[in-house]
């Protein structure tokens, strides 16, 4: 498993990405550095408690959306949760089935 900085920076990336922003442009909006959205990005820092706020407020999400990062975790992951949940639902399974072939 993924360790959380490395999580959190990948979905700001993934975030600011979204809402076509600039690493510097989401730094303005943040006021802060734009060394420090790079370094966020990259897992090598965590950001503090008022910037994390600043970011729920630009992006317009929730601290729990902020922090949904399910989806960028390891494949292996993935593929374990996603096998564990068509095992107990066929419905599902014919789901998948038709959306792949």
């Amino acid at each position: 498993m993924q360790n959380v900085k490395e999580l959190f920076g990948r979905r700001i990336k993934e975030l600011r990405k979204e809402k076509n922003l600039t690493q510097e442009q989401l730094a303005e909006l943040v006021d802060i550095d734009t060394r420090n959205i790079i370094k966020i990005e990259n897992s090598q820092t965590f950001p503090r408690l008022k910037t994390i706020e600043k970011f729920m407020e630009i992006f317009e999400i929730s601290a729990s959306d902020l922090f949904r990062t399910e989806h960028l975790q390891d494949t292996t992951f993935l593929k374990e949760k996603i096998l564990q949940k068509l095992d107990k639902d066929d419905d599902l399974v014919r789901l998948v089935y038709k959306m792949l072939f």
